[in-house]
């Protein structure tokens, strides 16, 4: 087999087409209109050619053990054809490019480090289909660290395990585009069309991204990044509705703490057993995300959209900021809310049983037909709500049965509905306060309300059979009509200027 040296040479309308050049010597030569079809390259050397109007489909550009390396170090490739090349360990590094093809280009391993793969969404560089995944087995796919990949169509391109650290991306098509186990370092995202994308076990790690949408006529993105590392990850209002932040196995919980999602549209979103410590998601829509499990300590939620929602299976929202947020009819069993901020809430219809609420913010929530009664789990109480901040709430038609609210602060909460009622049945009262509060009509039945502050409240209509409120302050409330006076202890309770039929004040 013959060995040609083209080196300097200027080679113009060429035909190599189905020829072996393996091993032969290009070094600063420029080629223009040449045609390399299934042309076998292995082993040559292109470094600082110049190629203009190319067509290299099907070339086999691959070093092989007598040729071990096939260099285009610094080349300049305008209008170059790579449809189909093997371009395997392929050193690119430097490639400067003006209207690229690589569909379908198998690019496992190939060194592209600082290659220039950019262009214009008028002429976008075509990556469509091609693999920079790992060839050999050793888990590192292609380099494209620092890589420049401007407005390059991406779609059905497989990254899975490439380096890809400090690379650009801006006005790409990502779409069915896989980079699982990509680390993006010191990468940048902007203005992309994403759809079906793939990042799982990516490190994403305080990188930013900015105006990303679905491709037109979709409403949702469906990126998965299941088991990345998504550390300060910042995405601002963008369009990353039906993404999936689950686990991606028992090892690789996905990680979110300190994520950034304010204004982001994430319906349908999945972020079961995420940690997500710290996530910020002021304003963001999550209609009918699921949350089943994952750690939301400390999350600002400030006026989310949480219609339809999931946050069952213990999700830990402990310290949260959930000020102003609509989670009528959402589905909170089990959930950590201690200490959370649930200022101005609306919990309307929302199911809590067996949630923990212990020092939670609740002033002026809506808590109407709230669910806080005792769930699946193995004791018999309901939810925890020891010591919550709670004035002004409205609690109509509420189901604290079995609750516990030791040391609430109920202050002038709204519990006045006949057909309603609030229903206090067999909940642990002590210590709390209910001064100002309307209970008319409430169930009060074998309540334990000890040193339960009462001032000026109202329980008329009430039933309080077999209540406990010994040792409370009744100061001037009013019990009138209230059933089952009869049965209830209100021994050393202080009711100066109390209405308690049957009781002596």
């Amino acid at each position: 087999m013959a060995v040609f040296d083209f080196s300097e040479q200027d080679l113009v309308g060429n035909n190599f087409n189905g020829q072996n050049l393996n091993g032969s010597n290009f070094f600063k030569a420029t080629l223009t209109n040449v045609s390399f079809i299934d042309t076998r390259l292995r082993g040559t050397n292109f470094e600082e050619t110049n190629w203009l109007n190319v067509n290299a489909s099907d070339a086999n550009f691959r070093p092989s053990a007598n040729f071990p390396t096939t260099s285009l170090f610094k080349a300049t490739l305008e209008n170059v054809n790579f449809t189909d090349a093997n371009l395997r360990e392929v050193n690119l590094s430097e490639i400067s490019t003006n209207g690229i093809d690589l569909t379908n280009a198998d690019l496992r391993d190939a060194n592209l480090f600082k290659a220039e793969l950019s262009g214009e969404q008028s002429e976008r560089p075509l990556l469509v289909g091609a693999d920079f995944s790992d060839g050999n087995g050793d888990g590192i796919g292609a380099d494209l660290t620092e890589a420049s990949l401007k407005a390059a169509d991406l779609t059905d391109a497989n990254f899975t395990d490439a380096i890809m650290q400090g690379v650009s991306f801006e006005a790409n098509i990502i779409v069915n585009t896989n980079f699982t186990g990509v680390d993006f370092t010191t990468a940048s995202f902007t203005d992309l069309t994403l759809s079906n994308a793939t990042f799982d076990l990516a490190n994403l790690a305080n990188v930013n991204w900015t105006d990303v949408a679905a491709p037109e006529g979709e409403t949702a993105t469906n990126v998965s990044f299941k088991g990345a590392d998504l550390t300060n990850f910042s995405a601002e209002d963008l369009n990353l509705n039906g993404a999936d932040f689950s686990a991606f196995d028992s090892n690789n919980p996905t990680i979110l703490t300190g994520v950034s999602f304010a204004d982001t549209l994430l319906a349908d979103a999945n972020f079961t057993g995420a940690s997500a410590e710290g996530i910020f998601l002021e304003d963001a829509t999550l209609t009918n995300a699921i949350f089943t499990g994952a750690d939301l300590s400390n999350a600002n939620l400030n006026n989310a959209i949480l219609t339809g929602a999931d946050f069952t299976g213990g999700v830990e929202l402990d310290g949260a900021n959930l000020s102003g947020v609509d989670l009528s009819g959402v589905d909170l069993t089990g959930a950590d809310l201690s200490n959370a901020n649930l200022t101005g809430a609306n919990l309307t219809g929302a199911i809590l049983q067996d949630a923990n609420l212990t020092g939670a913010n609740l002033t002026e929530a809506i808590l109407t037909g709230a669910d806080f009664r005792d769930g699946t789990d193995a004791d018999t109480l309901g939810a925890n709500l020891t010591n919550v901040f709670a004035e002004k709430t409205n609690i109509i038609g509420t189901d604290f049965r079995d609750a516990v609210l030791v040391g609430a602060n109920f202050k002038e909460a709204i519990g006045n509905d006949t057909t309603n009622r609030t229903n206090f049945r067999r909940a642990n009262l002590e210590g709390a306060n209910f001064e100002k509060a309307d209970l008319s009509s409430a169930n009060l039945r074998n309540v334990n309300a000890m040193d339960f502050q009462f001032i000026d409240g109202f329980a008329i209509g009430a039933q309080v059979d077999n209540a406990d409120f010994s040792n409370s302050t009744l100061i001037k409330s009013n019990f009138t009509d209230a059933t089952g006076i009869g049965t209830a202890d209100f021994t050393g309770a202080d009711t100066t200027d109390a209405i308690i039929p049957g009781v002596t004040v």
